[in-house]
């Protein structure tokens, strides 16, 4: 594997360049190249996990699952994405089938979701409705609930949101609209 250096010589690397070289480093068997990989991304995992299933503890061990299958899947790894996006669409995957062997328990959501009075400060007003609205999305089919979540609580756009669920853009809209 070639590593591009900088320009002026130093052994310093870009970002993708640092991911290119330690996924490399795991396809030839080298676990701390891939602990470095799992230690760079692992909150970003949790996260993205998280916001789909909303359940804490689940969370670790789906996030355990995905580093597992990556790393077992390292070897066939082409590099076509970035190492970050393959690990983040494994993950979003993760995260989905939990959610439809599970089926969470749909709830009723309060009348009084509106407020009459309007807030002066918004940050307050959505900090109070934030967990309204994600009791709501825990009640969407995987399907729905993914693209809400990649959309509105993680702001990828449509052909990311395609991308990490391997649809088509009109799909992605589709579910947006329905969900």
């Amino acid at each position: 594997m070639i590593i591009e250096r900088m320009a002026d010589g130093s052994a310093a690397l870009s970002a993708q360049g640092e991911d290119q070289e330690l996924v490399y480093r795991a396809q030839q068997g080298d676990t701390v190249a891939f602990g470095k990989l799992i230690t760079k991304y692992r909150a970003d995992v949790l996260a993205r996990i998280y916001s789909i299933i909303q359940n804490k503890e689940e969370t670790l061990d789906l996030s355990q699952n995905a580093f597992v299958k990556v790393w077992q899947g390292i070897r066939t790894f082409e590099g076509k994405s970035s190492f970050y996006t393959w690990l983040y669409i494994i993950a979003t995957r993760e995260a989905i089938e939990w959610l439809r062997r599970i089926r969470p328990c749909f709830i009723t959501l309060d009348a009084q979701l509106q407020s009459p009075v309007v807030h002066p400060d918004l940050q307050v007003q959505s900090n109070e409705f934030r967990p309204c609205v994600l009791d709501a999305v825990a009640t969407l089919s995987p399907k729905h609930r993914a693209v809400i979540v990649l959309k509105d609580l993680e702001n990828l756009n449509y052909s990311e949101i395609a991308k990490n669920l391997e649809c088509s853009i009109g799909t992605v809209m589709s579910r947006l609209f329905y969900g």
